[in-house]
């Protein structure tokens, strides 16, 4: 059930939504007498193309899951109900198997970000341990391995990483991260678009997590603009296929 969760769920990012549109679209057009038909499918396609590729549509996207999240501790002054925390927490986002290659450069962009963030909050909390998580999905090592490495490479001792190489989805992950932290207070470091779903499996098993956002993709509404936010881009098409991911991610979720 996994695996084919993993294998179906792209079918309904706006790509390949666009792309079985235009496929069909000229299927009719090429072989069928249906050409009105075909003309309105590669129509709509090509509008969701446009659409979906367009910065203001991602934002909206994922705007909404973002929202009301602050980075912890942003000047690195932590509040008095963060001095006992004994743990933070970094899930996994994604991780490469080339072992030729240095473990920073094995991290996936959402990945590299949240380790980067964990180790700061970890460097502000001398008596906290660092806890990378994630199981091998489709990569030999598990993410959680990967991401010692890499934070070991980044200056962090070895003595104070402890590894969850377990888990496979963010509930399978907070699962493994329960038996570790058991009920004490953790820093909880996740992208932010992720976080609300990282939030609500963490509820589900009875954690005190506090939340430690990072990577966050949605513009901020400062007013500030480029010529190259007029035009949809291959950029605003990636961030609404993630906003996509974790809509379907929260779904899938709930309805376990």
């Amino acid at each position: 059930m996994f695996a084919l969760e993993k294998f179906l769920a792209p079918l309904l990012f706006p790509l390949s939504l666009v792309l079985m549109g235009l496929g069909a679209g000229l299927g009719l057009l090429w072989f069928s007498r249906w050409q009105w038909a075909g003309k309105a499918v590669v129509t709509v396609a090509a509008v969701v193309l446009v659409v979906a590729g367009h910065g203001w549509t991602a934002n909206a996207l994922l705007a909404p899951l973002e929202q009301g999240q602050v980075t912890f501790a942003p000047r690195g002054e932590m509040p008095p109900e963060a001095h006992n925390i004994r743990w933070v927490v970094v899930l996994g986002g994604g991780v490469g198997g080339d072992e030729h290659l240095p473990p920073t450069e094995c991290l996936s962009d959402a990945s590299l970000r949240r380790l980067v963030e964990g180790i700061r909050l970890h460097r502000l909390l001398p008596a906290a341990r660092l806890v990378t998580s994630g199981g091998a999905v489709f990569t030999p090592r598990p993410a959680g391995a990967v991401m010692r490495d890499a934070a070991c490479a980044l200056g962090v001792s070895p003595e104070r990483i402890a590894i969850q190489p377990v888990g496979r989805n963010t509930v399978e992950e907070v699962a493994a991260v329960a038996g570790l932290v058991g009920q004490d207070p953790f820093l909880l470091v996740t992208s932010a678009a992720h976080m609300p779903r990282a939030l609500e499996a963490c509820r589900k098993q009875g954690l005190h997590a506090l939340p430690a956002p990072t990577d966050f993709q949605a513009a901020g509404s400062d007013g500030v603009w480029t010529p190259g936010d007029i035009y949809p881009s291959g950029a605003g098409l990636h961030q609404s296929e993630r906003a996509m991911y974790e809509y379907l991610g929260r779904l899938r979720q709930r309805l376990r």
